[in-house]
């Protein structure tokens, strides 16, 4: 095991689970939505075109094509992100990948913090597109989050993202179809004030030109409240005919700050299709969301956004056992997507940093994998995100709130 330098993030997440360790109970702080269930139905469409939005998608600055025989390493990509200057990125957290057909990397991230002249500062969530150690944002004229919320004004955060070979449906010149998965997050009138209503998945397809463009946007889970719902699409994984998605639930038990891990799947031809969405009981799949087993009990529960990867034959994933207020991150590894898990086993120091004094804590959470990014030690890269719970010096200071990369050993066979 390796030292983990660095400071980590989802504030939003930590501070509301704090309260859960001492207490035992909950206090959802933002306020429901005074929407009738007809004014719904009407007013917030299962899915949404991404409008004019997508004619102006464009990638700045550019970048040279990828070499396919160069590799990276968590030294050359930590110094590579911290030479980011971009006016509308100039941090945020979470960063899942996946690679697309030219060998480029697709990055979806959370709350992402802007240059001072923007308003506001702290937008829901931003994409970049690497070749090598060369970053690129994708942008639209909107000129705020790339995926924009929608009339419910939920905010979206990327949890987990796909790639998809193209369909002859998806039309001429395409090359890949990415697949998003993220959570609606109704805000509170505070920092750390947020609920989880339920999933989208935004599909996006990139053309001959390179540029991924939003295609619609759909919601995968009806619209709830309620806070102890699976949160789905959390990790995702396509393997053969189906597409893997892993739901991580909070049980709210006191001194537990861990989440239960599901896993439920769906077709790869038909991806957003919520009604053909199947969940494991267990010992089986069905279709009733209800009867969903979990895998992974809280006591060695997960983070609430976590990774799950088949690499070289093996079902790995990569988190926070006893989720992101724990110290270290963890490696759990099964021969099938539903399991059984191993035991974790701690592969790297990643201090949560709650325990300082308010105003000076320097967060570390939500650790990903990333394997198809290759690296030059053959070893899993692996990426923690980072955050202060000082929002003003976040903004003086955004190198305090970009992920920070490491690499731990490959499970063996």
């Amino acid at each position: 095991m390796r030292e983990h330098g660095g400071v980590l993030r989802r504030s939003a997440v930590l501070l509301p689970v704090l309260c859960l360790v001492l207490t035992g109970c909950i206090r959802l702080e933002a306020p429901a939505p005074e929407v009738t269930e007809v004014d719904r139905q009407e007013a917030l469409p299962t899915s949404l075109d991404a409008g004019e939005a997508a004619a102006t998608t464009r990638l700045e600055p550019a970048c040279p094509a990828p070499d396919p025989a160069e590799v990276v390493s968590a030294t050359t990509l930590n110094r590579a992100l911290s030479r980011i200057d971009f006016p509308q990125w100039q941090s945020a957290d979470l960063g899942a990948t996946v690679a697309l057909a030219d060998g480029r990397i697709f990055w979806a991230w959370g709350d992402t913090g802007r240059e001072r002249d923007f308003v506001p500062q702290l937008v829901d969530n931003s994409v970049l597109i690497s070749s090598g150690n060369c970053f690129s944002q994708l942008l639209t004229d909107e000129d705020g989050p790339f995926f924009q919320r929608g009339p419910d004004e939920l905010t979206l955060w990327p949890m987990s993202v796909v790639r998809l070979d193209p369909t002859p449906a998806d039309g001429e010149g395409v090359t890949d179809v990415v697949l998003v998965y993220q959570s609606r997050i109704q805000r509170g009138d505070r920092q750390w004030d947020f609920l989880f209503r339920g999933t989208s998945v935004a599909v996006l397809l990139v053309g001959a030109d390179g540029v991924p463009r939003l295609d619609r946007t759909v919601q995968l889970t009806t619209d709830s409240s309620d806070y102890d719902q699976v949160n789905w699409g959390a990790a995702a994984e396509p393997d053969g005919e189906w597409i893997y998605l892993y739901g991580t639930r909070y049980t709210a038990e006191a001194y537990i700050t861990g989440r239960e891990l599901y896993v439920s799947r769906v077709p790869l031809s038909d991806p957003t299709n919520a009604a053909a969405q199947e969940f494991w009981d267990g010992t089986g799949w069905q279709d009733e969301p209800g009867r969903a087993a979990p895998m992974i009990g809280a006591v060695q529960g997960t983070s609430q956004t976590l990774s799950v990867d088949q690499i070289d034959g093996r079902w790995v994933i990569i988190s926070k056992e006893g989720g992101d207020l724990a110290d270290w991150i963890s490696m759990w590894t099964s021969d099938s997507p539903t399991g059984p898990w191993s035991d974790p086993v701690p592969v790297l120091s990643s201090p949560a940093g709650h325990d300082a004094p308010a105003g000076s804590r320097n967060l570390q959470y939500t650790p990903l994998s990333h394997p198809d990014i290759r690296t030059q030690s053959g070893a899993l890269l692996v990426s923690v995100s980072r955050n202060t719970d000082d929002i003003e010096l976040l903004f003086d200071e955004p190198q305090r709130g970009r992920v920070l990369f490491a690499e731990v050993p490959l499970p063996r066979p």
